[in-house]
């Protein structure tokens, strides 16, 4: 089984009519993605801060697969005890160019082994090749 932290993002976009989804598009490969973790080949990691975005962005579960993703991380999801970097992981974070309001993310992702963190966002997956040799964390950008 893979670790792995979800971006609130990758779940908002995802949180969308499933008519919209057709092979392989935005709103597909972003699905399949969560559907990993519904059908147990990943195990989602998340802490305070990811949960407590979670659900003050997903006002409305609008398909199944959302609805099916909050439900078994709040059942089989592993939670990560800090939604804050260390001092020293923070000052690598920093130097390289990880986003300062994004440490929560990272914050999941070092309590797991090899773990993936899934993004939409630009910046974060810039900084994805110093984070792997920082942390040894992957960061993958579905857009």
């Amino acid at each position: 089984m893979r670790d792995t932290v979800y971006d609130t993002s990758l779940i908002v976009y995802s949180n969308g009519d499933l008519a919209g989804r057709r092979r392989n598009n935005v709103l597909d490969r972003r699905l399949s993605r969560i559907e990993e973790f519904l059908s147990g080949s990943r195990s989602a990691w998340y802490n305070d801060k990811l949960l407590n975005e979670y659900e003050a962005k997903v006002h409305q579960r609008r398909n199944d697969v959302i609805d099916a993703f909050l439900t078994k991380l709040a059942d089989t999801g592993k939670r990560a005890e800090r939604s804050r970097l260390s001092r020293v992981n923070y000052a690598k974070s920093r130097a390289i160019r990880w986003p300062s309001h994004d440490q929560h993310q990272l914050a999941a992702a070092l309590e797991g082994k090899r773990t993936t963190i899934f993004v939409t966002e630009e910046a974060l997956a810039r900084c994805a090749a110093d984070v792997k040799r920082v942390f040894g964390v992957t960061v993958l950008r579905i857009a």
